[in-house]
Parts: C-alpha cells; structure tokens; sequence
C-alpha cells in the first residue's frame, strides 16, 4: 500500500489528518483514547511513574494511543499480547490495565493560558485508529516538557480492564 504521513511542523495541525488515505478523519473532542500500561515499566506498587509518558514522546513521537471508537478488542489486545511477549531484564511485564483518556480534556490542558497539547489522527494501514499526542508547541526544552507531562500523566489514572472497554461492543 502506497502511503505517506506529513511531516513536521504539520504533525501539529489537529485539522489535519497525518494519515488521509486511511483515516476515519481528525481526532474529535468527545473520543475516548486508549494507553494500555505495565508494571513496572509504568506502575510501581500501585503508583504511576513519570516514564510512562516519556518525553521524547511528547516531543518527537508522538504519545501512541487508540481511539476506541475505530479499534477492535482483538487489536488492542494483540498490541498487549506483542507488548507481554518480549524478552525482559528483571521482572517480567504485567498488564496494569487500559488508561481512557478523553480527548478534549488534553486539550484543554493550558500553561500560560496555552493549550499544552495536541491529538493528532496517526493512523497507520493496520490500526486506522490510531492517534498521537504531541506538545503543543514545537521547540521546547526537555525540562519544559517535563513540566508538561506532569498535566497529563493524571489523566492515565483511569484505568480499566481491556473486557472493560469493549463491553458495550
């Protein structure tokens, strides 16, 4: 399949899909964003760590989420099940559950009376429901971002389980 994602800065650019050619289209204020997290990459002894959002992420990346309205149970859980299955130092990984984040309430993140962040529409050919979240704006330093992700790494705190999720589906 021939397809191409923009480039930055238009990765910016909640208007714009990154993805058109197979995208269900712009990322809207009311979809409910899926993060499937592991103890204890993300979760310690029941707390959320920082590294579950890593900066680089939010900088260049892309905070990785699924929109649960264009995703099927069977997809996330593949994406868990892959997650599960590679070979780790120490301690194996657990599934501590699935984050639901709502998309207007990252965007109405502010600093300095600024929106914080942005979703962006990142599908791909094999989950066209995926999306990515990005700081707002281009350029900050890692400290700055830092700073940011502490806004944003409440919202991860509703968690559920994956049957959970799709019950209603």
């Amino acid at each position: 399949m021939n397809y191409q994602l923009h480039a930055a800065p238009l990765h910016l650019d909640e208007s714009l899909s990154a993805a058109p050619d197979f995208s269900p289209g712009i990322v809207q204020d009311d979809e409910r964003l899926l993060r499937a997290l592991f103890n204890p990459e993300h979760i310690r002894q029941g707390q959320l760590l920082d590294r579950a959002i890593p900066v680089k992420d939010l900088r260049e990346r892309g905070f990785s989420v699924d929109r649960a309205a264009y995703v099927t149970r069977a997809l996330v859980q593949s994406k868990i099940d892959s997650t599960l299955s590679r070979p780790r130092e120490g301690r194996p990984w657990i599934g501590e559950g699935i984050a639901i984040l709502i998309t207007a309430e990252i965007r109405n993140l502010l600093v300095d009376e600024q929106q914080a962040f942005v979703v962006i529409d990142t599908a791909t050919p094999d989950n066209p429901g995926h999306a990515s979240i990005y700081a707002a704006q281009p350029g900050k330093k890692e400290s700055q971002v830092r700073e940011l992700r502490g806004l944003l790494l409440p919202l991860l705190e509703n968690r559920v389980s994956l049957q959970e999720v799709f019950r209603n589906r």
